[in-house]
């Protein structure tokens, strides 16, 4: 028998570009897209999956603020569910359910999609937020933050955010 080593890194951290999450399954279309970071927004990228518990509060608390400051925000902030289950139509199924449609869905366990290793995901829910410039200004659980509406907005003011994770 031999001993075998592993090693987990994350190639993304604070203070990093996002740079493209490349090759993830639309959930609700046919196909793959990119997700990617445009000027002036702000992004919180969920890492999640349909069979995890503590994911499913902080995916009910996303949909939530949208419901209640989407219209203000203006499509500047978006919250953007990655999910690591098995499949596409698992998600759809079990987002169609909870009536999270609001939150942007997306399939990053699809053999071709890296974000979930790009961003040091080794267990969910594992959130990171994106500021106005594309620059990671938090990685870790969403639990750590515990007001996102103070977050999103003072990065869309152009202030900094600080606190554990940041």
């Amino acid at each position: 028998m031999t001993d075998a080593k592993v090693g987990i890194s994350s190639k993304k951290g604070v203070g990093d570009a996002m740079g493209d999450i490349c090759t993830v399954n639309k959930v609700f279309e046919d196909g793959e897209c990119d997700v990617k970071h445009e000027e002036g927004q702000v992004l919180l990228l969920d890492f999640w999956a349909t069979w995890c518990p503590p994911c499913q509060a902080p995916m009910a608390h996303n949909q939530k603020m949208l419901e209640e400051h989407g219209e203000k925000w203006g499509g500047k902030v978006r919250l953007i569910g990655l999910s690591i289950d098995n499949d596409a139509a698992t998600v759809k199924k079990h987002v169609e359910t909870k009536g999270w449609q609001k939150v942007e869905h997306y399939h990053v366990r699809n053999g071709k999609c890296t974000g979930d290793k790009e961003f040091g995901v080794q267990g969910v829910p594992h959130v990171a937020i994106v500021d106005t410039k594309g620059k990671i200004v938090f990685m870790g659980h969403p639990a750590s933050r515990p007001d996102l509406v103070k977050d999103f907005n003072d990065l869309l003011e152009g202030k900094e955010i600080t606190g554990k994770g940041t």
